[in-house]
């Protein structure tokens, strides 16, 4: 074999092919999700950003998670927008937020247990007015309208992967 992936052997029937399509179907929703995060920022804070930085950010990140045997590195709408509930507003909350989890990480046996109702508490905190009244998508014309609300019921009926598919 050209390359030898032990993950493609298993967990893709030892196909590095299934392994990329996976890798680059993963890539395109995380890169969408980070649209969507950036996007939203830039608009209400006027933050300008840019989706070379981003897409090098995100490479940068998930080669260092591969490299220590880590799980893929993404955006996460929900933990940007609790960030964002608590006030942070500059590159200095996600260093506080990396080092806090670095300097936490010998308790998180304290934290594994944590129900998963509280958990999901802080994330419906978060993203609830979004979704109670989506000003948004209700803001497009046209088929954006048709695109856009067909992709948020979508991923609330299923998943975000199928919605961002669909989308």
């Amino acid at each position: 074999a050209l390359l030898n992936v032990p993950i493609a052997e298993r967990c893709f029937d030892g196909s590095t092919v299934k392994l990329f399509i996976t890798a680059a179907i993963f890539s395109g929703v995380n890169f969408l999700s980070i649209v969507g995060i950036a996007s939203g920022f830039e608009s209400d804070n006027d933050v300008p950003w840019s989706a070379p930085r981003e897409l090098i950010s995100q490479g940068v990140s998930n080669l260092a998670a591969g490299a220590v045997g880590s799980a893929p590195v993404s955006g996460s709408m929900s933990r940007s927008l609790v960030s964002r509930m608590t006030g942070a507003s500059s590159q200095m909350g996600c260093i506080v937020t990396a080092l806090l989890w670095i300097y936490m990480m010998p308790y998180m046996s304290v934290m594994s247990p944590t129900p998963k109702a509280a958990l999901s508490a802080v994330i419906v905190s978060a993203v609830a007015k979004n979704v109670i009244m989506p000003k948004k998508i209700m803001a497009l014309k046209g088929t954006d309208f048709v695109v856009g609300v067909a992709t948020a019921a979508t991923t609330a009926i299923t998943s975000p992967t199928i919605g961002f598919g669909v989308g």
